[in-house]
């Protein structure tokens, strides 16, 4: 019977027999179970953090990195990230400002609630709130709508707490005169740039040092663990003839995704900008639009209009084709747009529209009309892709099948290297690419994740599902110094001569402060950088360098040696003022109030990010550590 089960786990039978059993374990055995285990990760100010919350906010940061970093996000990253405490972080404070928001009497209405959700585009057809839309795509991410409308209020809420939290902070005038400051004021440095290379004629190697250093850097030689795997693709194709589609199944495939195949109203339009440009005057911004309306009467008096866009057009995009946009579907452009070209009839022009680009002249070329999806116009897509899925059902469980042969030692992978599916791979490392696999990445994150004695895992991809294993393991390793003897002289020569240079630098700032500096660079080679502010931009002759340009703006007298170095991008450089200019305060005032508007955001997330660490180190908080993923 159980071998029955096992080779047959996804035949609908055995899943509602599955399903039976599982339903009675956990009838009489769960509440035990779950009892053994808290299901609260963490408690703030008394106030519980559920597991399931922890865990679907850590699923979350996990997919975010999945998706920005590729194949490069490992196991290995994921736990250098720390996202496990970063999840609970996110939840803390989330716990921690809705209280606040409860301090304050913040509170989130029905009402509010409810244009929120009908107002989502993801919620609309046809610029419209679907209920029906609303429910299947809640559906299809396994939300109730009881669960997600609690989701949203607490979203919304938290935005509100954070609008007033930020909405405390100020820009005080002294603030604003600083700012001012630091664009205006300039300073010129001489400056000696004491380059390691030039030092590494000088380093000598000999052994016992060189063993030394390998002794205390050897962690950066380790080399990292490597993989090869071998692997059989087990592809749908062959089981695609054996596959019954019932009508049934096509239909019920069709009223679910009938929204998918519907054809929406649409118009084919083209356009031509007039750009107004940011922080125009009314009388600017006038005549941008007397400048479109003379374009309009060219165009009622028969002027081509592809022409004028290609000629006249601000927008980089459709210029060249001669302002044509295509069909677009209504929630595609900005409103004002929208409303303007689905109101116009073919061959029509519009009046000058206003936007935030600019002023836009409109002409539809045809309209779509929306049309309801039709079950015959889709039916052979459809059939197709349930026949697919199926196939692929149906190579998942014959690559089970095999696994569950490895694991049982009736087949082993030397009888499977016969197979044409059968491939290898050569050495991997994490999150390295495999050329000529579906979701590569997923591939060596399984791969990585595999005991090197486990029979197999399985992937499934939309090509097939994928069973493989380790074939070859070489774990990290520290190798001997004779391995890597070439590449340890090479950096023990780098940090030698950035030693030498360090040393040099420190003896040229104390010279420089008993001779003085024209004396003490006299043989050295002196460079001196054109005026520059604090704010804003490179150091010239530099780059880009935040550290060194505070310190240089600390220097008041000119002549002034800086008392230390200043290491920029692996370089040692020795500053002096050599000139300074002052700003004149008398532009202020007119620039008073637009600085203040600048520092604004930058001074909210300052008072935000404060007040919520004096929320965290006033709140009592008690975190279950062993439950941290």
């Amino acid at each position: 019977m159980l071998e029955l089960i096992r080779r047959n786990v996804r035949h609908p039978y055995i899943q509602a027999l599955l399903g039976l059993v599982i339903l009675v374990f956990i009838f009489f055995f769960g509440w035990s179970m779950q009892s053994e285990k808290p299901s609260t990760v963490a408690k703030v100010n008394g106030e519980a953090i559920e597991y399931r919350a922890y865990q679907r906010t850590y699923n979350g940061l996990v997919k975010v990195y999945q998706d920005a970093l590729k194949e490069a996000f490992t196991p290995e990253r994921a736990r250098q990230l720390d996202l496990g405490r970063r999840a609970l972080d996110q939840l803390v404070d989330q716990t921690l400002l809705l209280q606040e928001a409860g301090y304050r009497g913040i509170k989130m209405t029905d009402t509010e609630l409810q244009a929120a959700i009908q107002g989502a585009e993801a919620f609309q057809r046809n610029g419209a709130f679907d209920k029906r839309l609303y429910l299947q795509l809640l559906d299809a991410n396994r939300l109730t709508p009881l669960e997600y409308e609690g989701m949203k209020r607490q979203e919304l809420l938290l935005g509100k707490v954070d609008q007033a939290i930020r909405g405390e902070a100020a820009v005080s005038d002294a603030e604003v005169e600083q700012e001012y400051r630091d664009r205006n004021t300039k300073i010129e440095l001489a400056f000696v740039a004491l380059r390691p290379a030039a030092f590494e004629p000088q380093v000598e190697v000999a052994d016992a040092e060189l063993a030394d250093y390998f002794s205390a850097e050897a962690e950066s030689f380790r080399t990292p663990e490597t993989r090869a795997a071998r692997y059989l693709l087990v592809a749908p194709e062959p089981y695609l003839a054996a596959v019954e589609v019932p009508e049934q199944a096509i239909e019920e495939e069709f009223r679910w995704r009938a929204s998918e195949f519907a054809v929406s109203e649409a118009v084919h339009a083209r356009h031509i900008l007039f750009q107004v440009a940011a922080g125009s005057t009314p009388e600017q911004e006038e005549k941008v639009r007397l400048q479109a309306e003379s374009v309009r009467n060219r165009l009622l008096g028969g002027a081509d209009f592809a022409a004028l866009a290609r000629e006249l057009s601000n927008d980089p995009g459709s210029k060249d084709s001669g302002g044509d946009l295509g069909f677009f579907e209504r929630g595609r452009m900005v409103p004002e747009f929208e409303q303007a070209a689905f109101a116009l009839e073919p061959d029509a022009v519009s009046e000058p529209v206003k936007t935030s680009f600019g002023y836009h002249l409109i002409r539809v070329e045809e309209r779509r009309e929306a049309q309801p999806a039709e079950l015959e116009a889709v039916r052979a897509q459809l059939d197709a892709e349930i026949r697919r899925r199926k196939a692929l059902e149906e190579a998942y469980a014959a690559a089970d099948n095999i696994l569950m042969d490895l694991e049982d030692h009736t087949t082993t992978w030397e009888e499977l290297a016969t197979r044409e599916n059968y491939r290898t791979t050569g050495p991997l490392r994490a999150g390295e690419p495999v050329e000529g696999v579906e979701q590569a990445a997923e591939f060596v994150t399984v791969l990585f994740g595999l005991g090197p004695d486990r029979a197999g895992e399985l992937l499934e991809t939309s090509a097939g599902t994928y069973l493989l294993a380790v074939a070859e393991y070489h774990p990290a390793a520290i190798p001997a110094l004779d391995q890597v003897r070439d590449a340890v002289v090479t950096a023990y020569r780098k940090a030698e001569a950035m030693r030498l240079a360090a040393e040099r630098a420190k003896a040229l700032i104390a010279a420089a402060g008993a001779e003085g500096w024209d004396a003490a660079t006299a043989n050295l080679t002196v460079e001196t950088t054109e005026g520059f502010a604090k704010k804003g931009g490179a150091v010239p002759k530099i780059g880009w360098a935040p550290e060194l340009k505070e310190a240089a703006f600390a220097l008041t007298e000119v002549g002034q040696v800086a008392p230390e170095a200043q290491v920029v991008n692996g370089v040692p450089y020795v500053l002096c003022l050599h000139a300074r200019t002052e700003t004149d305060l008398s532009g202020l005032e007119g620039k008073r109030e637009s600085l203040r508007n600048e520092l604004l955001p930058g001074k909210q997330n300052e008072h935000y990010q404060d007040f919520l660490k004096e929320l965290r180190q006033r709140a009592d908080l008690v975190i279950n550590e062993g439950m941290l993923l």
